[in-house]
C-alpha cells in the first residue's frame, strides 16, 4: 500500500525537514517553520496517515517510508532534521539507517528505545503494555483508571496555554472512540517493534546531533534521556526548565534559537 506524505513548505536555503509527534500536526511546527524559513528551506510533512495507517506500520517500515519521501520529493539531498517526541525517534532512526540523506539532527524530548519500559506514568505503562483489543481500550477508558489515563496523557501531550483547557477525561461517545483507536494503533507500534534492534543500531551510529530535554517532561526522566544521549555518542544535550513535552509549543522562540545556532555551528565547524 502507497502512503503517500504530503507537507507544508516555506523559505529558501538548506533544507530543514521538521517531523511532529505521534497524535500531533504540522500546527505544532507553525511558529518555528516561520521564524526559521527566513534562513531555511523549511518542510513540515504531515504524518498522520503513516502514523495512524489502516494497514499499521512497523516502526521500522514509518523510517523507510520517510526515507522514500525525502528520496523521491529531494533528489540528490541531503538534509537536516528536527523532530519531536515520536518524530524525534523517526529522526534518530532515519539518520542511522539513511546517513547518505541526513546531514545533522535534532532530537526535542525524542521516544527512547523500548519506550513502554521508561514511561514514567504507570498509567501509561499499562495501557501501552497490555495487548487490548480496541473494545476492550474504549471500555478501559471509561473506567476511573482510564479517566486518570486520559488526564494524564493530556498534561503531558498537550500545551493548555495555547490549545485551552480540555478535559479529556469526560470524553465519551465518537470522540473517545477515536481516542480509543489512537492508543490501540500506538500501543501494537510500540509492542511489535523489534527495540533490540534498534539499540544496537544506535550503537553503532554516530553522527552531528543536539538533544534537547525538559528536566519537567512527565514521560520520560532526565536520566532517561542523558542515557539515550549516551548511548547514541549525541554529546551536544541541552536541558530545559519549564517546556514540558510540547516544547516546540510552549517555548518556541527558544527552540528555533537552539535549531538555528545548531545548524549554524556545525555549517561553520
Amino acid at each position: 500500500m502507497s502512503h503517500k506524505i504530503t507537507f507544508r513548505e516555506r523559505g529558501q536555503g538548506p533544507l530543514l525537514i521538521l517531523l511532529h509527534g505521534y497524535g500531533g500536526s504540522v500546527h505544532h511546527w507553525e511558529s518555528i517553520a516561520e521564524s526559521l524559513s527566513t534562513q531555511y528551506r523549511v518542510v513540515v510533512p504531515n504524518l498522520s496517515h503513516v502514523y495512524m495507517s489502516t494497514d499499521k506500520l512497523f516502526f521500522t517500515v514509518q523510517v523507510e517510508t520517510l526515507a522514500k519521501f525525502i528520496r523521491e520529493t529531494f533528489p540528490g539531498e541531503r538534509v537536516s532534521v528536527a523532530g519531536l517526541s515520536y518524530g524525534g525517534a523517526l529522526t534518530w532512526g532515519l539518520a542511522s539507517l539513511h546517513p547518505h540523506l541526513v546531514k545533522k539532527t535534532v532530537l526535542i524530548n525524542p521516544m527512547v528505545t523500548d519506550p513502554i519500559k521508561h514511561f514514567m506514568p504507570k498509567e501509561l505503562k499499562f495501557f501501552f503494555s497490555v495487548p487490548l483489543n480496541l473494545k476492550s481500550i474504549y471500555l478501559m477508558l471509561s473506567t476511573p483508571m482510564g479517566r486518570a489515563f486520559l488526564k494524564r496523557s493530556a498534561q503531558i501531550f498537550r500545551d493548555e496555554r495555547s490549545e485551552g483547557v480540555i478535559a479529556v477525561e469526560h470524553l465519551k461517545g465518537r470522540k473517545l472512540q477515536f481516542v480509543a483507536h489512537m492508543i490501540h494503533h500506538f500501543s501494537w507500534i510500540l509492542r511489535s517493534e523489534d527495540w533490540s534492534f534498534w539499540h544496537q543500531k544506535l550503537y553503532n551510529h554516530r553522527g552531528e546531533c543536539r538533544l534537547v530535554f525538559d528536566k519537567e517532561d512527565l514521560l520520560f526522566n532526565q536520566d532517561a534521556y542523558r542515557k539515550f544521549a549516551m548511548h547514541i555518542g549525541c554529546e551536544d544535550v541541552i536541558a530545559l526548565t519549564g517546556a514540558g513535552h510540547l516544547a516546540i509549543k510552549t517555548r518556541p522562540e527558544m527552540i528555533s534559537q537552539l535549531i538555528k545556532e545548531f545548524l549554524e555551528s556545525t555549517i561553520a565547524a
